[in-house]
């Protein structure tokens, strides 16, 4: 063992004491920015990474049927957009759930044109909009062309 050592009370004490820091930062420009717009969501107004997951492969052979899944916490969801910047039509789908539900778990799958952001985007009931990104490499083709 080289080097001087911290006690581990002292490691756990420097965590805790650390301030916790948003998701990272998503650049929302272009045809994204503009897609959040028409939905009436201001691109600044999401909350990053907090609450929200999406589950992507990060390389797809295929672009033509990409599985994707949405997870959020027990917090009511008014509705959930599924965004793809780089096909032709942006938003791929609005998921709205049911009255009774708390816990959101949503699959599909969908079309890419090629690699590119997938993005979700959740408003819930108390107004807060959070959202999440993942990156899917498209190797073969895209499988949105129209």
């Amino acid at each position: 063992m080289s080097g001087p050592s911290l006690p581990r009370r002292t490691v756990l004490a420097g965590l805790a004491a650390t301030p916790f820091l948003p998701g990272p930062a998503v650049a929302v420009e272009g045809p994204l920015a503009a897609a959040l717009r028409d939905l009436g969501i201001a691109a600044e107004a999401v909350r990053w990474g907090e609450g929200i997951t999406l589950t992507a492969p990060l390389i797809a052979e295929d672009g033509a049927a990409v599985p994707v899944a949405i997870r959020l916490g027990a917090a009511a969801v008014r509705v959930v957009h599924l965004l793809a910047p780089a096909n032709r039509r942006v938003l791929v789908a609005s998921i709205t759930p049911g009255e009774a539900a708390g816990r959101f778990e949503f699959g599909l799958r969908i079309r890419l044109a090629k690699t590119q952001g997938v993005t979700a985007v959740a408003e819930q009931a108390d107004g807060r909009v959070v959202g999440a990104v993942a990156e899917v490499q498209v190797t073969v083709g895209g499988g949105c062309k129209t």
